[in-house]
């Protein structure tokens, strides 16, 4: 059979329930994202194959002439068979995309004894690791604590923003990050060159400022948050970070 023939199709129930765990139905930002899926059909497979699908309306086609955009939330379901990945991507175009992948092997078992699931989507400061369990580095981005917040993950190799006001988690991709936590910082050995692992290894040599700085520099070329003019409010003895960051 024609491939294409098996789309549009309706997501299976299982297919949905997952991807409804990612958006907690108590929090409006996420709570929009089911009510977009609640229209949808799965169009067609994106330009990963193997679980990578775009949701649209049912007259739509994909169009995979523009890239992945950034993720919008992302969990696992751990089983007994096998770690099944989830993520939805940004809404865009009246599309969003969706993966959902057995990390374990290709195909993903019918029957499944699910151990633990969990999500970005749930974390608040204060908070452990989502994934591991393990403490958490957390910054204040702005003078009022918990606003919005920082966190990094040493052992998940993840960093992603809390913002308060939206009650969201944003993923951070970590690359684009890092590139602007080495841009001109002596910190580190850069003859070992951008490698994710040494970096976040040795990231407890960067300070909180160090490391707000490159939030502002990352956050100017993907805008994440909208942040104060940090240039109207310098403090001398604090430095240009001055009140509003910590």
């Amino acid at each position: 059979m024609d491939e294409e023939s098996n789309y549009p199709r309706e997501l299976t129930n299982r297919e949905k329930e997952w991807l409804f765990f990612l958006l907690p139905v108590e929090k409006p930002v996420y709570c929009s994202y089911r009510d977009k899926i609640n229209t949808m059909q799965v169009i067609g497979e994106g330009r990963f194959g193997n679980g990578n699908y775009i949701l649209g309306l049912e007259s739509e086609e994909p169009d995979l002439s523009y890239s992945s955009l950034p993720m919008f939330a992302s969990g696992q379901i751990i089983c007994k068979e096998g770690i099944i990945q989830i993520s939805i991507h940004e809404f865009y175009d009246n599309k969003i995309e969706v993966s959902i992948n057995n990390l374990s092997g290709n195909e993903i078992p019918e029957i499944l004894n699910e151990l633990k699931r969990w999500s970005y989507s749930y974390w608040k400061p204060g908070d452990k690791s989502p994934f591991d369990n393990d403490k958490l580095r957390e910054i204040n981005l702005m003078e009022q604590k918990g606003k919005a917040v920082l966190a990094i993950s040493f052992k998940g190799r993840a960093i992603w923003l809390y913002e308060q006001e939206a009650q969201i988690n944003q993923i951070i991709p970590v690359t684009n990050f890092i590139n602007e936590l080495l841009r001109g910082n002596t910190k580190i050995d850069r003859t070992k060159g951008i490698n994710i692992n040494y970096v976040f290894e040795n990231i407890k040599i960067f300070s909180d400022n160090d490391i707000v700085k490159a939030f502002i520099q990352y956050n100017k070329q993907y805008r994440k948050i909208d942040l104060p003019d940090t240039n109207l409010m310098k403090d001398k003895k604090k430095g240009i970070l001055g009140k509003i960051f910590k």
